[in-house]
């Protein structure tokens, strides 16, 4: 959805206007100066009192308000998402052109700019599969009306930025919602190939045959129980004068079965969403290109599916990867790290200051923070501390999780230097451990598991199912503190 930053609340028959108030001192406390009278009158004739979680829609003069409660002040930022977010299904119901949203005047410049990659993204649908209802690309505008305390000037560079990451993100959620029946290896790296025609970035795409000869063992053994061959996918944005180069490496496994070590039959339809990885790195290249930062952006994705059959790599399977590090496969379930492992070694031919893999890589990062954020690997504390407030300030948080040396004994093989599982304790460390051994030297390095948030199985904190587009706004925001700076 593209924003618009305004001084005065749009006027019109297809005009939705939320606000967003706080409890304390009473909602009508917090009412903007230009809309103080209309919105005191909305809130006492409503009963609405500010509550978090309190949606009342109250009629107005102009047409009805959308009264969206915040709770108690302090404003986290959790709850304030929840709210708009909760707000958007009265605010984009049929028949609306425009929504105008208003928040508390008690809330910051800093509140209000985490806020807008939220809503720039609050319009996606995914109608592909409907034979009814189709409606295309949302036409709504989102208006955010600001008062004379904030900045309108940083606000509209804010908002500009929100929807270009927002339109990214889409296009990374549509390769996310679709079936794998539609969206195999050879139909990503042609949707990536697409995407690069109109950004006007250059896409290679290696087969099979290049794969052999770049020895990427871990790849091929993923996809020897599939009839569709595997394709690493890279593109790259390099502006005219960079301050650094930074990888990008999405795990692209666009069905994941478990391979051998067959996943249960519940929710296994959900594994469509297994290359979530893959599509936020070129995501995060595209709304980078678009926004042209000042750093050269690679983007490397391994795609395959992982599927049993008489041809599929084994339990008890030793493979010899790129770095001639030798691992037994102990799950073929565990087939991220694997994927991944090689591409990271491969991905030291670009020099990289920085590389970041997206991976939708263990269960266990689910059971550990659930839905609300990601796990972050590293051993580097400066990159850490970068990606955890770059996600506090766009509303997509990290939580940094220990990657000790120590753990790499949980890998130990009796035939091989490791194996790829660890067992059940400690199991998304498990899996940063395994892929620190491949990550190049000399470069920062950290894996992101973002299981818990790439995608949802049903409607949560008023995001609906499927996938979320979580990293896209993270990782720009990331790469302008990094080397904007």
């Amino acid at each position: 959805m593209q924003l618009e930053i305004s001084n005065v609340i749009p006027r019109g028959a297809g005009v939705r206007r939320v606000a967003l108030l706080l409890e304390t001192g009473g909602p009508a406390a917090g009412a903007p100066p230009s809309t103080a009278a209309a919105l005191s009158r909305a809130c006492r004739a409503a009963a609405f009192r500010g509550k978090e979680k309190e949606i009342t829609v109250a009629a107005g003069k102009d047409g009805p308000w959308i009264l969206a409660g915040i709770g108690k002040a302090p404003a986290t930022s959790g709850r304030l998402r929840r709210a708009v977010r909760r707000a958007a299904r009265e605010a984009f119901r049929p028949g609306a052109t425009r929504v105008a949203f208003l928040f508390d005047r008690r809330l910051s410049e800093t509140d209000v700019r985490a806020l807008l990659p939220a809503i720039a993204g609050l319009d996606y649908r995914f109608d592909r599969y409907r034979s009814r209802g189709k409606a295309g690309a949302s036409k709504v505008r989102g208006t955010i009306v600001v008062g004379p305390d904030l900045d309108r000037r940083r606000l509209l560079a804010a908002a500009h930025e929100a929807s270009v990451t927002a339109e990214a993100a889409a296009w990374a959620r549509d390769l996310g919602n679709t079936p794998a029946n539609d969206l195999g290896p050879e139909e990503f790296a042609a949707a990536v190939q697409a995407m690069g025609k109109k950004r006007g970035l250059p896409v290679q795409v290696f087969d099979k045959k290049r794969i052999e000869q770049e020895r990427l063992a871990g790849l091929l053994a993923v996809n020897s129980g599939s009839v569709r061959p595997p394709r690493l996918v890279i593109a790259e944005y390099k502006p005219d004068r960079s301050k650094g180069t930074a990888v990008f490496v999405g795990k692209g496994i666009t069905f994941d079965s478990g391979g051998i070590s067959i996943k249960p039959s519940a929710s296994m339809g959900e594994m469509k969403y297994d290359m979530m990885g893959a599509a936020t790195v070129f995501a995060v290249l595209q709304a980078t290109s678009r926004l042209r930062l000042p750093v050269r952006v690679v983007a490397l994705a391994p795609v395959t599916e992982n599927l049993p059959s008489g041809s599929a790599c084994r339990p008890g399977d030793i493979l010899r990867m790129r770095n001639g590090l030798t691992v037994e496969v102990d799950n073929t379930d565990a087939e991220g790290r694997l994927v991944l492992a090689d591409v990271l070694d491969f991905a030291a031919g670009y020099e990289p200051d920085v590389i970041v893999d997206f991976a939708t890589l263990t269960g266990a990062v689910l059971v550990a923070l659930g839905s609300e954020c990601a796990g972050v690997m590293t051993p580097d504390d400066r990159l850490a501390g970068d990606l955890v407030a770059a996600g506090e300030a766009v509303g997509e948080r990290l939580w940094r999780l220990p990657l000790w040396d120590e753990y790499l004994d949980n890998l130990k093989s009796d035939w091989a230097d490791m194996k790829n599982t660890g067992g059940r304790n400690a199991g998304t460390i498990n899996g940063g451990i395994f892929l620190k051994q491949f990550a190049p030297k000399g470069a920062a390095w950290a894996h992101i598991d973002f299981a818990g948030v790439a995608h949802l199985e049903k409607e949560q904190a008023g995001f609906s199912a499927g996938a979320t587009g979580f990293g896209v706004a993270l990782s720009v925001e990331f790469l302008k503190r990094r080397f904007e700076s």
